[in-house]
């Protein structure tokens, strides 16, 4: 049984289907761009990191990406849902790996020390919770299969965190700092340098 696995969790880039509630406010070229620049502040995260990787893309497996350079497995979701996704995931993971760990690509403040921390954290406790200011989590790391963290929850919505922090009573489980998901054109006035992006691409 190996130690770390690190799932990434990541949709494939195309205009229209990437960052839809942001492309409201500022046009799905624009939208794209961000969640590319999103891939990419991941990629190097991922370098930094000393664990297994398995790339989960949405749609379908690219002959070509940010990630590329990584010794990571690339692998399709599968499943009807979002926590279906995920539970086939994990089970798949905690077959061969003791601690695993799930990040998606949403994050512009996310570093290598916060998943190293994680992991750690999966030494003394069952579970790791990275809480996401709009009421879901960015992270979440088991050190075994709990199923009723993937069922009965309205992804995408603010009740994601409370309900899976709700089904993680008699576990012992670790809280990392709060971060913020680029979802939303006020999510991304929070990072002036994610959203000079869009200036340096129109000039």
């Amino acid at each position: 049984m190996k130690s770390n696995l690190l799932l990434v969790f990541c949709k494939n880039p195309q205009k229209g289907k990437v960052k839809t509630r942001l492309a409201k406010s500022i046009g799905d070229d624009k939208a794209l761009l961000i969640y590319e620049k999103l891939l990419e502040k991941t990629a190097v995260v991922l370098s930094q990191l000393n664990c297994d990787i398995a790339l989960y893309y949405s749609e379908n497996i690219p002959e070509q990406d940010c990630f590329k350079h990584l010794k990571a497995t690339t692998k399709q979701q599968v499943g009807d849902d979002l926590g279906k996704r995920m539970a086939n995931a994990f089970q798949a993971g905690l077959s061969t790996h003791q601690k695993v760990v799930i990040i998606g690509t949403d994050l512009w403040t996310l570093e290598s020390q916060d998943i190293e921390k994680a992991f750690a954290a999966l030494n003394q406790n069952t579970a790791v919770l990275g809480p996401a200011q709009d009421g879901g989590y960015y992270l979440l790391g088991l050190t075994y299969f709990i199923p009723r963290l993937f069922v009965n929850k309205a992804w995408g919505t603010g009740e994601v965190l409370e309900k899976t922090k709700s089904d993680l009573q008699g576990e012992k489980v670790y809280l990392l700092d709060e971060k913020n998901d680029i979802d939303t054109h006020e999510d991304l006035q929070q990072h002036p340098d994610l959203a000079a992006c869009i200036q340096k691409n129109n000039s």
